[in-house]
C-alpha cells in the first residue's frame, strides 16, 4: 500500500468536513437534543410533584371525609338520643295529662252518679207516698226510719 499525496488530501478533507458537519450541523443538533433532554427532565420533574401534591390532597380529603363523616354520625346519634329523650318526657305528660283526666272524669261521674242516687231516693219516696196513698186512701208520710230501709232496698 502506498501513502501518496492522495490519501493525505483524503484524511485531511475528511477532518475538515467532520469539523464543518461538527459547527454547522452536530452542534445545532446536540444543542437542541439537550434543550429537549432538559425540557422533558423538568416536566417530568413538575409531573412527579405535582402527583405527589395530587397525592397529599388526596389524603387530606380522606382524612377530611372521615372526620366529617365521624362527626355527622355523632350528630346524628346526638339528635337521635335526643328525639327518644323528648319523645319520653311528651310520652309521660301526656299519660300524666290522661290519667288526670280521667281521674277528673271518674269523680265527675262519682257525683253525678251520687247526684242521681239522692234524687231517685227522693222521688222513689214521693212515688211510694203516691203509691200507699193511692192503695191505702189515705195520705201517708214516709219518715226517716222508712227512709233508711228504701236506701237499703236501693243499694
Amino acid at each position: 500500500m502506498e501513502f501518496n499525496a492522495t490519501f493525505l488530501i483524503s484524511a485531511i478533507s475528511f477532518l475538515v468536513f467532520t469539523f464543518i458537519m461538527n459547527l454547522i450541523f452536530y452542534k445545532p443538533l446536540e444543542k437542541i437534543i439537550n434543550e429537549r433532554q432538559t425540557l422533558i427532565d423538568g416536566n417530568y420533574a413538575e409531573a412527579e410533584n405535582s402527583k405527589n401534591t395530587a397525592a397529599a390532597i388526596r389524603s387530606d380529603r380522606d382524612k377530611k371525609l372521615g372526620d366529617t363523616l365521624k362527626e355527622s354520625k355523632k350528630i346524628i346519634s346526638d339528635k337521635v338520643n335526643e328525639a327518644n329523650t323528648n319523645s319520653k318526657n311528651m310520652t309521660g305528660e301526656a299519660k300524666n295529662y290522661s290519667a288526670g283526666q280521667i281521674n277528673t272524669a271518674k269523680e265527675n261521674l262519682k257525683n253525678e252518679a251520687l247526684k242521681t242516687s239522692d234524687e231517685m231516693k227522693t222521688r222513689v219516696k214521693e212515688l211510694a207516698e203516691i203509691i200507699s196513698a193511692k192503695v191505702l186512701g189515705e195520705n201517708t208520710s214516709i219518715t226517716a226510719n222508712d227512709t233508711e230501709l228504701i236506701n237499703r232496698i236501693l243499694n
